[in-house]
């Protein structure tokens, strides 16, 4: 003795063209005396005719799911991509643009100090610094280490620069400020367009709830 459920997953299949689990005769043989059955028949039978024009192909889900699956990750890969070269030709023009100012800054030494031994010494540091600022614009995988050089340089001006104006000593040159502190914004910049990708997949890895 099949049920009205067994009956109707039957029904259902075989009106959408699938294999039904049961007998054929059994299946027509309970609908013909079960109102029930041939009630939900029926209203199976008016809901697929319902929605059996053209309409109905959008309802289906795709063959291929993975056709859009890939789509969508293409999509994303691109767009990523995208923002990640924009960002790194941003953070390369403005290493270049501290280069120049580094170069600047030396020579500008060398012509109000001539050659006594501190100006020439001070402007070397300066060149290499601008040198080393041009070879992170090529390799931004090299950062990390000009970073923490110029970082350092950063913090002892403002160090000097603090002491001078609560003693009153000295004269305080905002460059000597204000190229150091730009060059650090600019190398922290194409970092994160070259390499954040990775350290915010590494933070989410960290930050994991293994609950």
């Amino acid at each position: 003795m099949v049920s009205h459920e067994e009956v109707q997953a039957a029904l259902s299949a075989r009106i959408d063209g699938e294999p039904a689990g049961l007998d054929d005769a059994i299946v027509d043989a309970h609908v013909s005396n079960c109102a029930e059955c041939r009630a939900f028949l029926d209203q199976a039978l008016a809901l697929s005719q319902e929605f059996g024009g053209t309409e109905r192909p959008a309802l289906d889900p795709p063959q291929d799911l993975s056709a859009v699956i890939l789509a969508s990750v293409d999509d994303e890969w691109r767009r990523l991509s995208h923002r990640r070269a924009l960002g790194l030709a941003v953070g390369r023009i403005l290493l270049l643009v501290m280069v120049v100012l580094w170069v600047l800054w030396a020579v500008s030494l060398i012509v109000a100090g001539g050659e006594e031994p501190v100006v020439a010494s001070s402007a070397s540091v300066r060149l290499g610094v601008a040198l080393a600022l041009a070879f992170t614009a090529w390799k931004p995988r090299q950062i990390p280490g000009v970073l923490l050089i110029v970082g350092t340089m950063f913090t002892f001006t403002v160090g000097f620069a603090v002491r001078d104006a609560v003693l009153a000593t000295g004269q305080f040159e905002p460059v000597a400020v204000f190229i150091p502190f730009a060059s650090v914004i600019a190398l922290v910049w194409t970092w994160i367009a070259d390499r954040g990708g990775e350290a915010r997949r590494a933070w989410r890895v960290l930050g994991a709830n293994p609950q």
